[in-house]
């Protein structure tokens, strides 16, 4: 009869468990790398982008453009038509009808 000892077992496991890992490891690297939509999901009527703005429209300068620093374009959110941030460049995005422009 054939019979394996324990210590090979412990070994194969150890090999196994080692694999594993590997592989998920691989599999993290991989979603990462492909940027997943269900890693990063956008929010407050915000809508996944292959190439978001860098400067987003906001709603208190949506009349004269913003000063911008280039950047490498990346997947990400960005407002739907017709909507702005606001405040912030991470604001909600509200409908730019609902923008409220004071007059000093």
């Amino acid at each position: 009869m054939f019979h394996i000892s324990d210590d090979t077992l412990d070994e194969t496991n150890k090999m196994l468990f080692g694999l594993f890992l590997l592989v998920v490891m691989w599999l993290l690297n991989f979603l990462h790398a492909q940027e997943i939509p269900l890693i990063q999901s956008c929010h407050h009527n915000d809508v996944t982008v292959k190439c978001a703005p860098v400067c987003p429209k906001l709603c208190s300068s949506y009349y004269y453009n913003r000063r911008c620093i280039p950047k490498k374009c990346e997947r990400g959110c960005a407002c739907k038509k017709g909507w702005l941030r606001y405040k912030h460049t991470q604001g909600i995005c509200i409908p730019k009808e609902k923008c409220k422009r004071y007059i000093i």
